[in-house]
């Protein structure tokens, strides 16, 4: 991933699900990744299965990605991020990772 500075649109974001190997999504009845902003402010927001070339993107990879949209990058600091997924018999999140988000000229 390349720099992100405030209020970009478009950035994606991927992950791959794994516990030793990758994890089959498909089945999952939530897939969400939730922000938390530098403010301690928290975004929640939908997961898409994520594609590689020539695939359609089905989960059963564990791939699952979301495309950031206007108002979701909109303060500079370390973002913390963390995967929240469920079946019908288990629900859970994952470790959180971080990002930073840069200023922008103007």
């Amino acid at each position: 991933m390349g720099t992100i500075r405030k209020n970009d649109v478009g950035t994606v974001f991927r992950w791959t699900v794994f516990e030793d190997a990758a994890v089959d999504v498909s089945g999952a009845t939530v897939r969400q990744v939730k922000f938390m902003r530098p403010d301690a402010t928290q975004l929640t927001k939908t997961l898409a299965y994520s594609t590689k070339s020539g695939d359609t993107g089905n989960g059963t990879d564990g791939r699952v990605e979301y495309v950031g949209v206007s108002g979701d990058i909109n303060q500079k600091g370390t973002y913390k991020w963390a995967l929240h997924l469920e079946w019908p018999t288990w629900r859970g999140d994952s470790w959180y990772g971080t990002f930073t988000v840069e200023d922008t000229l103007f």
